[in-house]
């Protein structure tokens, strides 16, 4: 008890507008009334616990069986009380005492028999009741004739609800319902209606239903006499026959009605001679002279329609004509009505659909005999009859036209419309190989346009619709749209300010464009062949409904995902549907996956969609797999972690292998630089040099010149000039040493003791001086061999800013002489 308290006091804090009182919720209605809703609760008898003050009582889908007096006595102040579908056989003479403000009392599909369940007085306190409904209460056990019902209580009943059981007798006491206005019979076994049954009922009626009535077999023509003010007949799905129905029209003639509604009233029932129908003027002489506003002949079986048979005296009354589902012809129809639809200045809607008039193409079998020889031969039906092309002229008052599902050969060439009212315009799922052309003049307003079921190609293809701007629905369902997609761009040019776009059902697998349409805000995508959601979406700014269902996705793209989202943070809602696709969950899909989860767009199912498992190959949910992934995609991690392995080992092999061929090739790269960058400096100051360095030696040194070539040369990338392979054979020895100590950066003298015997060696020395001083000259490198270095500067000091060096000893060998000297060469570049 305590743990209820608590329950019952945190769900009042919680929701402050709803509050729980044996098993009631009360919650209040828009204009704060309290209502209490106490549906399917198992209840066996009305709640006394119930706050005093509420105006709604929902006591429907539970056991009450019958209503003893006083049983609402609390509940002073209920305006609705509503007790359908419960199991009620017996109401008491004071069972609705205290409710004297009551307005509508419901009791459907309860067990309550016309003729015992009513106790006298029992509506008595109901002096305000206007709506008493209490249909759907017979059943094959409670047939009655009388009926005892004490309606005679409800002086202000204006509406009464009620089933007609065989034979019915109402009494005198429906005569007193003086304020009854609707009379509804929503469900009947009768089969007679005579001219007398009506008689006990009010000459008040304005509206009478009698709707779903299915064993009709006799209706005399004079059973509505007793209504004189009717203004509503509706008969819908009651098996009267319409030619019946037509009969007993003849009170009403020469007078207006708001609606006469037949639809679905002829069955066939060839033992009584009512079958399908032929309408004639004598047939429909009584409703033709009625100003009607709606009329609804519509699934009658109508086969034919003679000239004459809608010759209405007062087609400026018709604001509504329903004539679909039948199968009569256009060929005495289109003469007969559609220039009454001209005179039809009133006129609103109009719907002409579901016609199987004839199959388009038909190929028959003609009967050939030659030479006493029989044979059958196939003869395609085209060009059989002449065709009349008719041009329809749509009346300006016109507000709603559907004209769909018409089956054969159709003669419309033109459909006008000048200045027309003209909203919602459905022309539609036509068997035809020529399409009426579009003609709208003057200004137009046409906001909603169906062209499904008609090939694209003979329609918008075809230029056929003119410039629609104020067109905000545009329904393209099964036009085999995909024709004129992969040649056209622009197709939808003709409607610039569509909110609304459909084009389910056109078996599309990619869709490049589909031109700019800036305010477009809903689109239909399903029933396609999409396998990746196409990139067009993203050109809609003002998208907020996606429907991709039923295509061929598996996911959804990244790009797609993050323009989703962006969508509904910038607009505030978005929808989008995705049921029906065969979605795979697997390693690659994860960030899929966990973005149902995470995403606040509005998602079909709850974002809980079928998908394939690839790891353990079945078919379970996405949230299932989302909240538990690594127990379904245990080894995706380990494919992770191996990738970053792998990466990280190539990536500290790709370093070895790059540090280990920077240092192998250090000095040819540093080389390479330092050429770049000198020779950029050399042209800004103009001096050209063909040779790095000349090298000035005795024949003792030829073999260490060599080396010392190979290695400058060949490894460091440097040019060498000297003697025995630079200088050219026949010219000036003196001229030619000038010449070349001239074209090099530097000079070596590798001066050995055999310096003294050469003479060139002095000339080279008095050579270098000279470019030295002229600032052509940059370094002087002087390796010394078995000679002092200290005799050797004598040689030497009228040179400044020379660098010597003594190369080691023969007797050391000539690889660490080598070395000092290259290593001395190398200092000299820089």
């Amino acid at each position: 008890m305590i743990m209820y308290m608590i329950i019952t006091t945190w769900i009042i804090l919680v929701y402050p507008n709803t509050t729980v009182h044996a098993k009631c919720n009360i919650t209040s209605d828009m204009l704060g009334y309290k209502v209490a809703q106490c549906k399917d609760q198992g209840l066996t008898s009305v709640p006394i616990n119930l706050p005093p003050d509420i105006k709604k009582l929902d006591l429907s889908y539970n056991r009450l069986t019958r209503l003893g007096a006083n049983s609402f006595h609390r509940y002073k102040y209920l305006e609705h009380l509503i007790l359908d579908n419960n199991l009620m056989n017996f109401l008491g003479a004071k069972a609705f005492i205290g409710l004297s403000l009551l307005r509508l009392l419901s009791m459907v599909r309860n067990q309550l028999n016309v003729s015992t369940s009513y106790q006298p007085g029992v509506f008595e306190s109901l002096q305000n009741l206007s709506a008493l409904d209490i249909s759907r209460n017979m059943n094959t056990s409670n047939y009655s004739d009388k009926y005892n019902i004490p309606v005679g209580e409800l002086c202000n009943l204006r509406e009464l609800s009620m089933d007609l059981v065989l034979n019915a007798t109402f009494g005198e006491q429906f005569k007193k319902l003086h304020n009854l206005q609707t009379l509804r019979f929503d469900y009947c076994y009768v089969d007679m209606l005579y001219n007398e049954t009506f008689l006990d009922m009010p000459v008040t009626i304005k509206e009478f239903h009698m709707t779903t009535c299915k064993h009709f077999v006799v209706v005399e023509s004079g059973v509505l006499i007793p209504f004189p003010h009717l203004k509503v007949l509706n008969l819908t799905n009651s098996d009267i026959h319409l030619k019946q129905a037509l009969s007993i029209l003849h009170p009403f003639q020469n007078k207006s009605m708001d609606a006469i509604l037949f639809r679905g009233l002829t069955r066939g029932d060839f033992n009584h001679g009512l079958s399908t129908v032929i309408l004639t003027p004598e047939t429909m002489k009584c409703i033709l002279t009625i100003c009607i506003k709606t009329l609804d002949v519509s699934d009658n079986e109508i086969i034919s329609v003679e000239k004459g048979s809608f010759s209405f005296k007062y087609p400026e009354c018709f604001e509504n004509v329903m004539v679909s589902a039948n199968s009569f012809s256009l060929d005495n129809w289109a003469f007969d009505f559609f220039p009454l639809l001209r005179h039809m200045t009133n006129i609103k809607m109009f719907d002409f659909s579901y016609f199987p008039l004839r199959f388009k193409n038909a190929i028959f079998l003609d009967v050939v005999i030659e030479n006493n020889h029989t044979t059958i031969q196939r003869l395609e039906d085209r060009h059989r009859l002449d065709r009349i092309n008719i041009t329809i002229m749509i009346p300006k008052q016109i507000q709603f036209i559907r004209i769909t599902h018409l089956m054969g050969r159709h003669d419309l060439s033109e459909i006008q419309a000048f200045n027309s009212s003209l909203r919602h315009f459905e022309v539609s799922y036509f068997e035809t190989d020529d399409f009426p052309i579009f003609t709208f003049g003057g200004f137009n307003s046409l906001e909603h346009l169906d062209l499904s079921g008609i090939r694209s190609d003979i329609t918008i293809g075809a230029g056929k619709i003119p410039l629609l701007i104020h067109l905000k629905t545009l329904i393209l369902k099964e036009t085999k749209l995909y024709n004129i997609l992969e040649t056209k761009t622009s197709i939808l040019s003709f409607c610039p300010n569509i909110r609304n776009l459909d084009i389910s059902y056109n078996y599309m697998w990619k869709i490049n464009s589909l031109g700019k349409l800036p305010y477009l805000k809903h689109l239909n995508l399903s029933h396609n062949l999409l396998d990746t959601v196409p990139d067009v979406v993203t050109m809609f700014d003002s998208l907020t409904e996606l429907d991709l269902s039923h295509n061929q996705l598996t996911t959804i793209q990244i790009k797609i995902r993050n323009w989703i989202d962006t969508q509904h943070n910038k607009i505030g809602t978005f929808k989008l549907y995705l049921s029906n696709n065969p979605l795979i969950c697997s390693c690659d899909t994860k960030t899929f996956l966990r973005w149902i989860l995470t995403t606040k767009v509005n998602l079909d199912k709850n974002g809980n969609y079928s998908c394939w498992v690839s790891s353990i190959k079945t078919i379970n949910y996405t949230r299932n797999v989302a909240e538990d992934f690594h127990h379904y995609f245990v080894d995706c991690d380990t494919t992770v972690w191996i990738k970053l392995g792998i990466s990280l080992l190539v990536s500290v092999l790709s370093s070895l292998i790059c540090i280990t061929l920077l240092y192998n090739f250090r000095w040819r790269i540093i080389f390479f630089f330092f050429r770049n960058f000198r020779r950029f400096a050399e042209k800004g100051l103009e001096l050209t040099f063909d040779y790095d360095v000349y090298v000035s030696y005795s024949d003792d040194c030829i073999s260490f010149v060599k080396e010392l070539q190979k290695k400058v040369e060949d490894d460091w990338g440097f040019k060498i000039c000297f003697e025995d392979r630079d200088f050219v054979v026949g010219e000036s020895i003196a001229t030619e040493r000038a010449s070349f100590i001239h074209r090099c950066r530097h000079v070596i003298f590798l001066v050995s003791p055999s310096i003294v015997e050469n003479e060139w060696t002095r000339f080279e020395i008095e050579r270098a001086k000279y470019e030295k001083f002229s600032k052509n000259l940059q370094k002087i490198v002087v390796i010394t061999r078995d000679i002092p270095l200290d005799d050797i500067r004598r040689i030497f000091h009228y040179l400044e800013r020379c660098t010597f060096n003594s190369m080691a000893s023969r007797t050391r060998g000539s690889t660490n002489g080598l070395a000092k000297a290259t290593t001395l060469v190398l200092l000299m570049f820089f």
